[in-house]
């Protein structure tokens, strides 16, 4: 075997492992970050039903309060024109004043109505979401837990690894193999070679042209796979 490809896969070895915990490292974070989020959009909804809730209360005391002042003139007028001193046309337009405080007092009760029968319905949202943020809230702070926990235990794996790379040489492999090498590192997940079987490529597992096998079987440059572009060998 070409002994670049060797000294390529004595670091593939690891390298596969340290982008593994490297993924991990980046994955958990990210992971706890989403799931924070959502917590906090649904705090948010909640303080947005909340507060529409106090809207439709407070314009329900605003109906109350004046359904009160004109109860109290209708029933002023009630006894103003029932005490017998006011003439006809003055009890007429008592009468007619009556009415329109009558009518404006039911449609008032009817809104006050309507609003209340949102407000409960609201209020039930509310509680249904303030279940499900505590209940969400317990998971999250087991999760975050066990976050830190297998952070902690990548954080030393990875320590561990290169280390452990650090013993591995690639004297032999020139700087553009090496940048190459690299490259497909992160393009390719870790696995920055692959192996050349019957005429597939066991990375992308598509059959290539008979030049790449012969190429490779001359064992004198770094072989790329013209669909992937990882770096063939075969034993």
């Amino acid at each position: 075997m070409n002994p670049v490809l060797s000294a390529l896969l004595g670091l593939q070895e690891i390298d596969r492992e340290i982008f593994k915990v490297e993924s991990e490292l980046e994955r958990l974070p990210k992971e706890e970050l989403q799931r924070s989020d959502e917590l906090a959009k649904l705090r948010d909804k909640i303080a947005v039903k909340s507060q529409e809730v106090g809207h439709l209360r407070a314009e329900i005391q605003e109906i109350e309060h004046t359904t009160v002042g004109l109860r109290q003139r209708l029933k002023k007028l009630e006894s103003e024109s029932s005490n017998g001193t006011a003439d006809a046309a003055l009890i007429a337009s008592y009468q007619h004043e009556m009415r329109n405080i009558k009518r404006n007092v039911s449609g008032a009760e009817d809104d006050g109505l309507k609003r209340l029968g949102r407000a409960e319905m609201i209020d039930e949202e509310i509680q249904s979401m303030a279940d499900r943020l505590t209940a969400d809230e317990v998971v999250f702070a087991e999760f975050q837990a066990n976050v830190a926990a297998e952070t902690k235990v990548a954080a030393e794996k990875l320590a561990e690894l290169e280390t452990e790379r650090l013993t591995k040489s690639s004297d032999g492999i020139s700087a553009m193999d090496l940048e190459t090498y690299k490259g497909l590192l992160k393009t390719r997940e870790g696995e920055a070679l692959a192996e050349l079987g019957e005429g597939l490529c066991e990375g992308c597992f598509v059959n290539l042209p008979k030049n790449i096998v012969v190429r490779l079987a001359r064992g004198i440059e770094l072989v790329q796979c013209p669909s992937c572009d990882r770096i063939l060998y075969t034993y």
